[in-house]
């Protein structure tokens, strides 16, 4: 187990920056998230981290261990692909012996630690087959016993799960969570997936244009997204324009031109400036027969989705702004054009920077 530190790390191709001077602290045992979109720089910056790719700037530290400009070997970490990248033409035994084969491994130490790997993936009883004879979900198996048979000093994770269909990415999550529950190996996982990073992380850095737009665990990023990007790059959300019409505390009205005010309870300076816009998950505006206390908007039904335990709700407000409500335990049926009422409570009105 080691802490990994990241200091003003950059990678320029030419004229492009895919890292844009990135600090990071990813504390030892974590599993730690970089989550973005394609071409944020998330897997050039694990690239970096791993040794594939030389920085441009800045430093790459193990605990203590300067590893900036090491070659990968040199770092004993583990790394995961996308792609699997196991050997067609060795059993699965072979295939996670082989880093311990070039480490001249004596043979004895090394069967009993690729049996362990193995078992620890529940991979043991397929150790004869070869990678073809194997389903995709037992070659991802196999290719985390390769990562983990050297024992790495951390574990690097790049989209494992992306060639795997639905069900087996939710049993390989699991499988992975144990596997890093088990080990308490510093582990960094690269993936676009929301619900991936979600369900998960100890941490996650949402990442866009080479940059770590927000730094945080699973709930705090998606109750309290800091810009616009997070909030609408972590699940659904609607967004409302408004203007401070006053402040106290960490409470604060706005103006809307949807209809009504909005009472916030922020935990940040105000944005500089009247102008705000704001962030509400559409589990969060609730439908309601009466008016709530406070939060009130009204508009007309564009549509009602019933999908069993829960209504999708798209409600057109008073300024032409369209919003979703999802409804658990749906009651709130009619036409199209209906009017219709919605509520949020203040602590579920999140104000962004940008």
């Amino acid at each position: 187990m080691s802490a990994i530190s990241i200091k003003g790390l950059t990678k320029k191709f030419g004229e492009t920056t895919a890292v844009d001077a990135i600090d990071l602290r990813i504390e030892s045992g974590e599993l730690y998230f970089l989550l973005g979109p394609s071409g944020c720089g998330k897997t050039t910056l694990l690239r970096m981290i791993a040794g594939f790719i030389e920085p441009t700037g800045g430093t790459i530290h193990f605990g203590d261990k300067n590893v900036t400009h090491l070659p990968p070997n040199k770092r004993n970490a583990g790394m995961v692909f996308q792609s699997y990248a196991l050997w067609p033409h060795m059993t699965v035994f072979d295939n996670v012996a082989y880093g311990l084969t070039v480490r001249k491994i004596p043979t004895p130490e090394k069967r009993e630690r690729v049996l362990d790997a193995l078992k620890a993936v529940r991979m043991q009883d397929f150790a004869a087959r070869k990678p073809n004879q194997l389903s995709g979900g037992q070659q991802q198996r196999v290719a985390l016993a390769r990562a983990l048979v050297i024992e790495p000093t951390v574990l690097l994770l790049d989209e494992p799960l992306s060639n795997l269909d639905a069900k087996l990415r939710l049993e390989m999550r699991s499988e992975i969570l144990r596997l890093c529950s088990e080990t308490k190996i510093t582990t960094v996982y690269v993936t676009h997936d929301q619900k991936e990073a979600l369900s998960m992380a100890s941490r996650i850095a949402v990442m866009r244009l080479g940059k770590a737009m927000q730094v945080g665990e699973a709930r705090e990023l998606y109750e309290r997204p800091n810009s616009r990007f997070v909030a609408d790059f972590l699940g659904e959300t609607n967004f409302i324009s408004g203007t401070i019409e006053s402040a106290e505390g960490n409470r604060a009205t706005l103006d809307t031109p949807a209809g009504g005010l909005l009472s916030t309870v922020h935990h940040d300076d105000l944005p500089d400036g009247g102008n705000v816009t704001c962030s509400i998950r559409p589990e969060a505006l609730k439908v309601v027969d009466q008016p709530a206390k406070q939060n009130n908007l009204t508009g007309k039904r564009v549509q009602t989705i019933y999908l069993g335990e829960v209504a999708q709700h798209l409600v057109e407000l008073e300024d032409g702004t369209v919003v979703k409500s999802l409804e658990l335990h749906p009651s709130h049926f009619g036409e199209v054009g209906d009017a219709m009422r919605l509520a949020v409570d203040p602590s579920d009105v999140v104000l962004l920077t940008d």
